[in-house]
């Protein structure tokens, strides 16, 4: 049989061709799909039962990842701003000893590394705004998906039949219109066109005998067509309306600033000063005047305004959670507290529509009435608050430092005292020097007995 199979000439039939050659060009128009034809009926049961259940969870994806990718963009830009400015007000106080001719080593090598820095950083936060700008379009272009399949679930199926019943009633219009020009032919003794001749032109539904069919605008074309209209309009915007208008950019905008400056008092320039005319970012900018506008969103904050302590709880912030109806600001578990056992209610929602818990604002003199929706986290003011909080522990530091330092006067002959603060440093000085005392009462009684025991030399 090994000699049978050694001798073998047979050939390849067609049914088995080479793994190579003709057949992985007949894969690859294989996997091309058919030209598109659009549909010739509207759409069955089971068709709008489908497309009602389209789930959006790559859709839902989509929006945690953007929102995700939001936070990393403005938490990235903040550190890599508060990097400079840390490091631009350590060369600030070295550049002090500078001026007064101490620690000159090293100093034009300090100067080049900060300029490399600044440089660097604003190269990043510039591609980090862009990069801010791109999710934004992202979340807009996911929301405007999400909206485009809810309107198709709730009008496609009713559009492409009423488009199917108004082509379908055409075709009849148009029978109807043959039909009658050939009753008149035959009145006029116009024989030419007969009733076999007029059989062979249109007929109407949607499988007739020339193979003329009825063409419907797909689900897929209403799609596409929506889609790129609501893009046209969004893209027609300006910049300032595209992102100084989205709240993401502006707490973007508002970090990178604080991040930049901390509490030099310059203060972030209005969301319309944002842009150039030309649409390109103006970064930067900054303005110590409010001028003509008035944004409520945009609260002006300094330390002569900002409270470290909770106005409930009269303690340190630990999770401040601050009013977007008035500038106040409170520890995040009292006021949600104070809003969850208050029998106070306000709206036409929550459950049954009786309303929604609030409180009255805190504050002595503020009536704002504040629900859960109405308190929230502002990064900004936080991190003011971390600053403030850091400032008035160094301090706290330095002046328990100070009052435990025990200053020393020179040695001239006369004891040292105890320097002490305050009233304790009176009550010291009124009491005097006990050596003084000792010094008054012990030298006469000395002396006196010396006298009285004479000369040991006499008495030999």
């Amino acid at each position: 049989m090994s000699s049978r199979i050694r001798n073998s000439t047979a050939r390849p039939t067609a049914s088995r061709p080479s793994a190579t050659g003709p057949s992985s060009s007949r894969n690859a128009a294989d996997d091309q799909l058919p030209p598109y034809k659009k549909p010739s009926h509207p759409l069955d049961l089971e068709s709008t039962r489908q497309l009602r259940d389209l789930q959006s969870r790559s859709l839902n994806d989509v929006k945690r990842h953007n929102k995700q990718a939001q936070e990393a963009v403005t938490t990235t830009a903040g550190s890599v701003n508060d990097m400079l400015r840390e490091h631009s007000e350590y060369l600030a106080r070295r550049q002090k000893k500078w001026d007064a001719g101490k620690a000159l080593d090293g100093r034009e090598d300090e100067e080049q590394a900060m300029q490399e820095l600044q440089e660097k950083v604003e190269e990043a936060t510039a591609k980090l705004e862009e990069s801010m700008r791109a999710v934004i379009d992202s979340g807009v272009a996911a929301q405007r998906i999400d909206e485009t399949l809810d309107w198709l679930r709730q009008n496609a199926p009713k559009q492409l039949e009423n488009e199917y019943q108004t082509q379908i009633s055409q075709r009849a219009t148009q029978r109807q219109s043959q039909l009658q020009s050939q009753r008149r032919q035959e009145a006029d003794g116009d024989e030419d066109m007969s009733e076999e001749d007029f059989a062979d032109g249109p007929t109407p539904g949607p499988t007739p005998l020339d193979g003329t069919r009825v063409t419907l605008n797909g689900v897929s074309e209403l799609f596409q067509e929506r889609q790129q209209r609501q893009k046209d309009t969004y893209t027609s915007l300006s910049l300032t309306a595209r992102y100084a208008r989205n709240n993401e950019y502006r707490e973007f905008k508002r970090l990178v600033h604080d991040a930049k400056f901390g509490d030099s008092g310059l203060l972030l320039g209005h969301e319309d000063t944002w842009f150039t005319e030309t649409g390109s970012p103006a970064p930067g900018i900054t303005n110590t005047q409010r001028g003509d506008f008035d944004d409520d969103d945009d609260i002006i904050m300094d330390k002569a305004t900002i409270s470290t302590r909770c106005p409930i709880t009269f303690q340190q912030y630990k999770e401040p959670y601050t009013s977007v109806k008035c500038p106040h600001t409170f520890e995040k578990n009292a006021i949600l507290e104070m809003i969850r056992t208050s029998p106070n209610k306000t709206g036409v929602g929550g459950p049954g529509g009786r309303g929604v818990k609030c409180v009255e604002c805190p504050v002595t003199g503020c009536s704002q009435l504040l629900a859960a929706a109405d308190v929230r986290s502002d990064p900004i003011l936080i991190r003011k608050i971390h600053r403030m909080q850091q400032a008035e522990a160094a301090e706290a530091e330095e002046s328990s430092d100070e009052e435990v330092q025990v200053t020393r006067r020179p040695n001239d002959g006369e004891d040292s005292k105890l320097q002490v603060p305050g009233t304790q440093q009176s009550i010291v000085e009124d009491l005097g020097d006990p050596s003084d005392v000792e010094s008054e009462v012990q030298q006469p009684l000395m002396s006196s007995m010396v006298e009285d025991l004479g000369d040991p030399s006499d008495s030999e």
